[in-house]
Formats: C-alpha cells, structure tokens, sequence
C-alpha cells in the first residue's frame, strides 16, 4: 500500500473517530437531558403532592366523620323488584365499580362489584374512591361561580384581562369557556411534570382560539385549565385550597382525594377488552394528573360525588343559591352543556368522565334529590366501548326512576 493510500486511509479513520465522538457526546446529553427531566419531574410531583397534603389534612381536622347511608352498602331490600332488575342489568355489564341510586335523597340501592385492588384482594365497596375524569369540571365549574358571587371575576369577562398573551383572547369570555363555546383548542401533553403555576403558564402557550368555534359547542379540557388558572390569579390560592375549602370541608367529603395523594382508599384502574380483566393494571402517571388539574383528577367515591353535585345543582355551596341556576343555564330549553353539566332534556343534568381505565357516570334530577351514579375502575374505551359503558345504562335507570312515584 502506497504512502497515498495510508494517508487516504488515516484521514478516514479521523472522520470515524471524529462521528463517532461527536454521536457518543449527544448520546451522553441525550442521558443527561433524560435524567434532568426525570429528576425535576420528581422534584415538581413532591412539592405539589406534600401542597395538597397540606391542604388534605387541614380539611381533615375541620371535618366530621360521620357515616351516613350514602357510605354504606344497599341491596335494595325495600324495592326488590327494582333491585333485581338493576343488578342483572350491571351483571350483564360485567360492571367493576360502585352503583348509587338515590329517590327523593333516600339511598335506595348502593353496591359495589369486583376488585378494587386485584393484587391486594382487596375488594370494591361503598367507600372506594375512583378516578373522576370530566365530571370534576362541574366542581371547577361552581368555584368560578363562587368567585364571580364575591366581586372577584365576571362571567363577561374576556380571556384577554387573564392572559392576553393568548391570540384572540378578546374575542371570547368566560361564560363561553364554562360552556365549552370558547372555540379554544390545545393539547396537554407536557414532558415533563408541572407544577399548578406551570401548568397554565404550559396551558397558555397551547392554547389557540377558532374562530369559526366560537359559540359552538366543542369540548376541549383546556377551557377549564385556564378557568384554574384565573381562579388562582383573582383568588391567589391554589386550586387544591379551594377545592377543599369550599367543597370538601364544608361537605364532609371523607371519601374525596386526588390521584397524586395515593390514598388507600382509591381503586387501581384495570383495561382489557372486557370488564372482569385484573391482569392489565394501571396507575395515572404523575405528568398526566398534574396536567388534568380541574379537570379531572379528583378521586371520589360514589356517595361523594352525589353530595357534591346535589350541593352543586341546588346552590348551596353558594352565596346566593340562585347563581346554580345562572351558572348551569337552568331555564333555557335550548342549553347542551353549561357550567360543567350537561343538560338532560328537562328532567336534570348528567356528567360523564372517561380516563386511565376509569368510567364515571352521575344523572341528577333538576331539584337534586334523585339521582344515579356509577363509578368504574375497569374500563379501557378503545376496548369496551360501547358494549361495556354503562353510561346509557345510567341515564336510562334515572328516567326509570324519575317515572315512577314509588320503586317497587
């Protein structure tokens, strides 16, 4: 080989060597840059989980602790027929959860079915709490009428006096936004784990607002992000304060939690393609229930969330009980979804969340005194729905009920 060949061969080794460093540098801070995501995630989902503890305990220490009927097991003795027939229909579910059925606000059925943590063998009863999802927005939804009741915002109020960063911020309002007629878009899906402040500054740089949404209907989350958001800014506590503050103290909502709290009570969630399925356990990462903030992280047992949106339909929580019916468009004939509630024609409201293997489903009457609830810790909809929701099963047994004086 010629001294030109070995000089031709030397310089490519060099380039060789040259990629090679340069490939095994990135690498190195590839590694670096994960274990610096890592490590702040930790860091932000302690602080935020050691806040709410704070905020859990205090409310703990106000609270009584008392049992009443909406905690404890009913096998519908007093409405057999009733009972029979709503506990085939659950079967034929595969039902995995807790049902409450409350007439005229006497419980009168409450089981529950299946594991609430399979490898524990621990089973589900009255008191487990599930993962909410979306049903927590109508909670968000009665703190923002609790602001506007104390001076404190206007429903008229244009996005733009909270964030005008947003780009069209002043073509919508608050009102819009509780009503998810916003026209705003914008996924939450952040790298690494926030904490509450971060979240809306992260919510408003998603953010976008469509104008040709604007006044209709078109469910984003991220609306109730920002409504959290305003909520911290005019109120300057956090929206855990408030939410034990003004919903679970005042309550005595002793089966209440969030997911970040990891408290014993609540439910592992389980996916499959049918309900019955322990072998596919999942637990909500820390990024995912930061970032749901308001939105749906919340974890509640069945006769929880029935106080709460009883309390929430007649107004009590509020300063003047009429702002319930402002807030949830109580006399229109033409209102889909308002102030966290879907209208259910004239006969009352409903709530649906679906989410990490959770499905919840509430349909209240418009005075508040009856009602349906199911909580399921088993269900993955990209493989159950529709044929193991139970939302229609829902709101078909409240119709049911609502038609006759008396169960029999």
């Amino acid at each position: 080989m010629n001294k030109r060949n070995l000089g031709h061969w030397g310089i490519l080794a060099v380039v060789v060597l040259g990629i090679s460093g340069v490939v095994f540098s990135m690498h190195e801070l590839d590694t670096q840059d994960r274990q610096t995501v890592r490590t702040t995630s930790k860091l932000h989902a302690k602080q935020t989980r050691q806040e709410i503890a704070y905020d859990a305990l205090r409310s703990n220490q106000q609270r009584k602790h008392k049992k009443s009927a909406l905690d404890k097991k009913n096998t519908g003795k007093k409405n057999p027929q009733f009972a029979a027939r709503f506990t085939r229909n659950l079967k034929a579910k595969k039902f995995v959860g807790t049902a409450l059925v409350v007439k005229n606000n006497k419980v009168v059925y409450q089981r529950s079915f299946g594991k609430a943590n399979a490898k524990k063998h621990k089973a589900n009863h009255p008191t487990s709490q599930f993962l909410i999802n979306s049903i927590q927005k109508s909670m968000t939804g009665m703190l923002v009428m609790r602001a506007a009741q104390a001076g404190q915002l206007r429903l008229t109020d244009k996005l733009s006096k909270y964030y005008p960063q947003i780009k069209g911020s002043n073509q919508v309002t608050l009102r819009q936004m509780l009503d998810m007629e916003a026209g705003i878009t914008g996924d939450l899906n952040p790298e690494t784990t926030l904490t509450e402040p971060a979240v809306y500054q992260y919510a408003s740089r998603q953010a976008k607002i469509k104008r040709s949404k604007i006044n209709q209907f078109n469910y984003q989350p991220i609306s109730y992000t920002l409504l959290a958001g305003i909520l911290r800014q005019v109120t300057h506590e956090s929206y855990y304060q408030l939410f034990y503050e003004h919903l679970v103290t005042p309550l005595n909502l002793n089966h209440t939690s969030f997911a970040q709290l990891k408290h014993p009570g609540t439910t592992i969630g389980y996916s499959g393609t049918v309900p019955g399925n322990y072998s596919q356990p999942h637990v909500p990462s820390a990024k995912d229930m930061a970032v749901q903030i308001a939105t749906g992280n919340a974890t509640m047992s069945a006769g929880d969330v029935f106080r709460t949106e009883r309390a929430i339909i007649q107004g009590t929580l509020l300063k003047k009980a009429s702002g319930a019916k402002q807030l949830h468009k109580s006399n229109s004939d033409t209102a889909h979804y308002a102030g966290g509630l879907y209208h259910l024609d004239r006969l009352g409201y409903f709530g649906h969340g679906v989410g990490d293997d959770y499905e919840g489903t509430f349909v209240l009457s418009r005075n508040g005194k009856t009602g349906v609830v199911l909580l399921s810790n088993n269900y993955y909809k990209r493989g159950m729905y529709p044929t193991w929701s139970t939302e229609d099963l829902a709101l078909n047994t409240f119709r049911n009920i609502m038609a006759v004086k008396r169960l029999s």
